[in-house]
Order: C-alpha cells, then sequence, then structure tokens
C-alpha cells in the first residue's frame, strides 16, 4: 500500500512548499525594485567629482572600502554601489598619505548622491547632494545649480535661446552663493545657452555656449573655479541611471596687457587684427578682458606707430583661465611673455604674491622679502611660485642671483589679505623698478 502525502486544501504539501518558496522569492524582487533608481539592491549609488583646483588627483573610501583612487582634476565617475547607513567618508591626496576630509554621514539605500571635493588643497571641503527626485512632467525638464567655486561670490543663472541678450532679462535662478545650491526650476526643454554672470551684474563668467536639454530628463550643474580672479567652468550632471555627466568648458577666457618695456611708447593690444587694449603706458597695466578660449593671434604695437607690430604670442588662453601678456625688451628687441595666472585667494589673514623677472639684460635675480630670501635664482623673463604672506607692509630688495648686491629696493610693498598680487622687476640697470599688480 502506497502512503499518499499530506495534503493542505487538495494540494500535497510538497507542492504546497514549492509555491511558498517561489512566491517568497517573487515578493523579494519586488520589494527590491520598488525604491527609484533601485537596482536590486540596498547599497546606495553615489557617483564623484574632484573640483579640488589645486590638489591633484585623489583617492576617496567609503566605509572599509576604497571607492576612487586617482580621480584626477575636473574628473568625475559615474554612481557607485556603497554601504547604506552611517559610513564614514574619507578623502586623501593620491600618492600622499594624510587624509584631507574624514566625515560621517547617513546615505539611504536605494538611493543616489553626488559627492562633490572642491576647494584648495590648503581649505579642502566635500558635500553629498542627494539626487532622489521627482521628475517633472512631460514637456520640461528641471535643473539644479551648485555653486563649489572656491573664492566665487553669488552667482546668476539664465537659461534663454541662443544668442539672446542678457541686457533686459531676469536671471533664471539668482544669487547661488558659494558651498550653496539652488532649488530645482522646470523649463521648456530644447536647444538653449546657459550662462552664468555675477549676482545683480551682467558680466557673463561663464557661457557653455547652445546645450540641448532633454524632456523630462533632471540636471546638476556643478560650477568650479579653475584659478581665475573671476571666470568659472561647470560640469552638466544628468540625474539618471548610470549617474553620467559631461564637462561644458566655458566658452571664454581672459587675459591682461603689462607695459614693461622701458624706452617704448605707450601701446596697443591687437587679438586676430582687432584692438583689444589701447593706450597703455610704460610701467601700467589692463585689467582684464574677455576673449573666446582658444588659440588666438596678440600682437602688439606702439601707438607712435600703429599697424607695426614689435611683439606677438600666440598664448592657448584654456578654457576659464586668466593669462597676462608682458610686453619687454628694449626698443628693436622687444618680446612678448605669457604668463599663465592663478588667482586664488590666499588662506584666512594671507595675500598670494609671485613674482617676475623682466628687467632686461640683467640676469637673474635673488627676492628678498623682509630681508629674507624668498625666492633663489629667478631668471629673465621667468615668473615665480606664489608665495603667501600676512596681511602688511614689507621691504623686497631684489639681490643679483648668488650674491649680496642689491640692485632694486622697495621699502614699503602694501599686501591685503584675500588679494593676488604680481610683483614685476622692470627697467634696465641703473633704473630698474617694481609694479605691483592686483590681479584677483
Amino acid at each position: 500500500m502506497t502512503n499518499a502525502a499530506p495534503t493542505l486544501s487538495g494540494v500535497p504539501m510538497s507542492l504546497r512548499r514549492v509555491f511558498f518558496i517561489v512566491a517568497s522569492c517573487m515578493l523579494a524582487l519586488t520589494v527590491a525594485g520598488c525604491g527609484k533608481g533601485g537596482g536590486g539592491s540596498s547599497s546606495a549609488q553615489v557617483r564623484f567629482m574632484n573640483a579640488l583646483v589645486d590638489a591633484g588627483p585623489i583617492n576617496v573610501s567609503v566605509g572599509s572600502n576604497s571607492i576612487v583612487s586617482g580621480l584626477a582634476f575636473e574628473g568625475q565617475t559615474p554612481y557607485l554601489g556603497t554601504d547604506s547607513g552611517g559610513q564614514e567618508f574619507k578623502v586623501g591626496i593620491s600618492g600622499g598619505t594624510s587624509t584631507i576630509i574624514d566625515t560621517t554621514i547617513n546615505v539611504s539605500g536605494d538611493t543616489k548622491y553626488t559627492y562633490l571635493v572642491y576647494g584648495t588643497a590648503s581649505a579642502p571641503t566635500a558635500q553629498l547632494f542627494s539626487d532622489a527626485i521627482t521628475d517633472p512632467a512631460s514637456g520640461l525638464f528641471q535643473i539644479r545649480v551648485i555653486n563649489a567655486a572656491f573664492g566665487s561670490a553669488g552667482l546668476d543663472v539664465y537659461v534663454t535661446a541662443p544668442g539672446a541678450s542678457l541686457d533686459t532679462a531676469s536671471p533664471n535662478i539668482s544669487s547661488v552663493t558659494y558651498n550653496g545650491s539652488s532649488a530645482f526650476i522646470q523649463l521648456a526643454p530644447g536647444s538653449l545657452q546657459l550662462r552664468l554672470t555675477l549676482h545683480n551684474s551682467k558680466q557673463v563668467i561663464y557661457d557653455a555656449g547652445t546645450v540641448t536639454f532633454a524632456d523630462r530628463i533632471s540636471y546638476d550643474l556643478v560650477v568650479y573655479t579653475k584659478g581665475s580672479s573671476t571666470l568659472v567652468n561647470a560640469t552638466l550632471f544628468t540625474i539618471d541611471t548610470a549617474g553620467s555627466g559631461n564637462l561644458i568648458n566655458s566658452k571664454i577666457a581672459q587675459f591682461k596687457l603689462v607695459h614693461a618695456a622701458p624706452g617704448t611708447a605707450a601701446i596697443n593690444a591687437l587679438v586676430d587684427g582687432a584692438v583689444a587694449l589701447a593706450n597703455i603706458p610704460y610701467q601700467g597695466a589692463s585689467s582684464y578682458e574677455t576673449l573666446s578660449a582658444g588659440t588666438h593671434t596678440v600682437t602688439v604695437e606702439t601707438v607712435t606707430a600703429p599697424g607695426a607690430v614689435i611683439a606677438s604670442a600666440q598664448p592657448p588662453f584654456p578654457p576659464s583661465t586668466d593669462t597676462s601678456i608682458v610686453l619687454t625688451g628694449t626698443p628693436g628687441a622687444n618680446t612678448a611673455v605669457v604668463l599663465s595666472d592663478n588667482n586664488l585667494p590666499g588662506t584666512t589673514g594671507s595675500a598670494r604674491v609671485r613674482f617676475v623677472n623682466v628687467a632686461p639684460n640683467l640676469g637673474a635675480v635673488d627676492v628678498l622679502v623682509n630681508f629674507a630670501k624668498r625666492v633663489s635664482a629667478l631668471g629673465s623673463n621667468a615668473a615665480s611660485s606664489y608665495i603667501e604672506l600676512t596681511e602688511d607692509t614689507y621691504a623686497i630688495n631684489f639681490d643679483l642671483a648668488g650674491s649680496t648686491t642689491v640692485v632694486l629696493t622697495l621699502p614699503s610693498v602694501a599686501v591685503t589679505a584675500a588679494h593676488t598680487y604680481t610683483l614685476y622687476l622692470v627697467g634696465t640697470s641703473g633704473q630698474l623698478a617694481g609694479v605691483l599688480t592686483r590681479d584677483d
């Protein structure tokens, strides 16, 4: 006699167990997929960006896991899985041993985030922004702006038809301050021009050109600095499944002209044949002038002989950067020296100063600040690194390199905290002078 398996409501118990297991698995899969952007696990999804302007590549760990290694400046990742809950986020400089940021942050499972590292090596900071959003309705996209541009003031944001004048326009987003972010705003999708200005100003400090914004898509615009006194750059992140993003370099850069050529009349600067700066006297310096990013031909002529080029250069003018062009040399032997400017503010209470030797035929010099050597063997037509000086008035000497022979003494050079300066050594032997410019 064969014994039948016990039954429950007419179904054999063994088959009932199979049904129960299958149903339990289906329920587990359904719950895991309910969260927006869920991925079938309770881990958080975090993307990372390095906007730390002067520190080089970074490493990031979350909890006990190394998540990012060697992420270059302006580098970004897609969304990466991290453990949820209270997690220790640690940031270090690649190749170093110290941790520059160490914070514990609570992250939720099945939630997307953007983790930004920005500021400077001496003043690093980081923020975690939640990308948990509600999708816009059909016929709209939405965008949020995050200001991670160290040293910047408030930003106004304009999203317009390509080429539209800003003269009478009102910003779509107003006064996004450093470390701050705007709320999401919703706009009609399409090909639009995105520009940033200084708050309550029409001075454009970032121009993305024409950007295509898609229907029902959400974006984060992350604004950061590349070391300009005014200009900023940006990355446009899409809040999607993968965590995609695109670096959108600004269409603009800026430059200034310094006249350090003794015996040469006042000068004009032309960019690709058009006058950009005019009537700069000897020992004078212009303010920064905006131009399109990319390589341009800059020619210099005197006001007394227009059309006769006395010096020229073809700088690359990288996006969102500052460049100084210095005319030096004596009449008939002029040259244009191109300098890349880093106009970040100094640490609290300090100014940043660099020294430039453009004195013709003098040779290398040492620079002494309050009688202590701070720069050694600064060659002709060369710039030193920036140094920091606390706000004060200083005695600055230029000595022939490797000697105690003073060629110029400047007894009272005043610098103000939070500003960036260049001190140029100009002129010929016996007629040397110092020209101090504030570059920020």
